[in-house]
């Protein structure tokens, strides 16, 4: 690591016009100086190319082209990326102000780590904050416990270990999370927001589709096929009641004050 590390930030979109302004003041923002701005776009057909060449001075790099879904868009930017560290803020979402040199303060305080993560604020799709999510374990046998939009990851574990596996289209952030892991990648925990995510609607088959790629990420990371059965009967049961949670806390959000919700969004799982 160098002395002033550079930090390559990716932005990866598709038809996402009306959020992106919100995504790059948060990367133009940053009190870290030395950040490499990506943006890969999709073949947007909404204007974002447009916008994009509109700011294109302030993007290191970016590409406008179709691609194979979110995972391959990723890809894209990390092969794209100079910095020594990687982060990535899709379209929709954004970072603190701070963000960056947060996490580059942590990497010169714990070198030995590989990825960092923290904690994310979610917000309901109109930007109102949903509720603040700590990671509750490190135990990623257990799922995806820690919040990828927070995730940065040196340069050297891309390396080492390659990006996102493209067979899963779903759940690919979890099965990379997780071979960092059971390869021995120091994990940095930061207890402080370095993300705000907005929750988007997830069709229950995609849901379950997701949950059955994680069962199938963990028998790919050695764990037995019995021990990963008996995780997405848990992660199935754990949706179930998730999902009459949800139904009620949008249905109360109708007519109760916002601070009478906190007890029922603390319940829901993301």
């Amino acid at each position: 690591m160098s002395q002033h590390p550079q930090v390559s930030v990716i932005t990866v979109t598709y038809n996402a016009k009306d959020f992106l302004p919100e995504t790059f003041r948060s990367v133009w923002a940053q009190t870290w100086s030395d950040i490499e701005y990506i943006v890969v776009d999709g073949a947007s057909t909404d204007g974002t190319k447009e916008m994009i060449e509109a700011h294109q001075d302030k993007i290191a790099q970016w590409v406008s082209e179709p691609d194979r879904g979110l995972y391959d868009a990723m890809n894209k930017g990390i092969r794209m990326a100079h910095g020594e560290l990687i982060g990535i803020v899709n379209a929709s979402d954004y970072f603190e102000p701070d963000t960056v040199e947060t996490v580059v303060r942590a990497w010169q305080s714990h070198p030995e780590a590989g990825l960092f993560h923290g904690n994310v604020n979610m917000l309901n799709e109109d930007g109102s904050l949903f509720k603040l999510k700590k990671p509750r374990t490190n135990d990623l046998s257990q799922g995806m416990c820690i919040y990828h939009p927070t995730c940065f990851v040196t340069r050297r574990v891309y390396e080492q270990l390659g990006a996102f596996d493209l067979r899963y289209r779903y759940s690919a952030d979890y099965d990379f999370v997780l071979r960092c892991q059971v390869n021995g990648i120091p994990f940095h925990y930061v207890d402080k927001v370095l993300s705000n995510f907005r929750r988007g609607g997830v069709s229950t088959t995609a849901k379950q589709k997701g949950m059955e790629e994680a069962r199938d990420i963990l028998v790919k990371n050695g764990f037995s096929r019995e021990y990963a059965d008996g995780m997405l009967r848990i992660w199935e049961k754990k949706h179930r009641k998730n999902l009459c949670l949800q139904r009620g806390y949008h249905f109360l959000k109708k007519i109760l004050p916002a601070a009478w919700l906190n007890a029922l969004a603390g319940k829901i799982q993301g």
